[in-house]
């Protein structure tokens, strides 16, 4: 187990992102805005760029700006995650990549906070990601797609010192059926690239 490759996060990918070279939205940054990103946020702070309640669409950002997006402790907190993920495809680029983090349903955390109006699944996307179950019988929600790079639902610290994720991941939808209300979660974790 000593010689296990740990796996970054997507906090630690976004911040090799060269925003010099690659457009980058951070919505929702709070105080953890990726370096050189556009920032926008409901409550203003010295890291946010732009002011804006993200429930109130369209964003103030122009279509077709953005390579990358993020999207960090934020989609718990908007009413209408169809609008979200409308607005996220409008701003970004085709092919753009699209991180989400979010807490799991499973974990502690998802409750903690009283803004949080989302409590989430691994598969909440699903409805907007190509070849997925849930887009072929329920796409019509939404015209824009997205295509799925990697899925991870992170486990609370206990369980993942046993370095089960892996398998809990594998097993997904069983996990969340039958398992989590055991082996909880942490963390939801998504990459997306934007089909235009």
């Amino acid at each position: 187990m000593g010689n296990a490759r740990r796996v970054p996060t997507y906090r630690e990918i976004s911040g090799q992102i060269d925003t010099s070279k690659t457009p980058t939205l951070d919505v929702g940054c709070g105080n953890d805005k990726i370096p050189g990103a556009v920032g926008i946020d409901l409550v203003a702070g010295p890291q946010i760029d732009i002011v804006h309640n993200l429930d109130v669409v369209p964003w103030p950002l122009k279509s077709d700006a953005f390579d990358v997006i993020r999207l960090w402790s934020v989609m718990e907190h908007l009413r209408n995650l169809v609008a979200t993920m409308e607005e996220v495809h409008r701003v970004a680029r085709p092919d753009a990549m699209v991180l989400i983090g979010t807490p799991h349903f499973s974990s502690a955390n998802a409750y903690t906070d009283p803004s949080h109006v989302h409590f989430l699944s691994g598969r909440f996307l699903d409805y907007f990601i190509e070849g997925t179950e849930l887009a072929g019988h329920y796409g019509f929600y939404s015209n824009v797609r997205f295509r799925l790079l990697e899925r991870r639902v992170t486990l609370s610290p206990f369980w993942a010192r046993l370095r089960i994720t892996r398998l809990m991941n594998r097993i997904l939808p069983a996990y969340e059926t039958y398992l989590c209300g055991v082996v909880r979660g942490a963390d939801i974790q998504l990459k997306l690239a934007v089909v235009k």
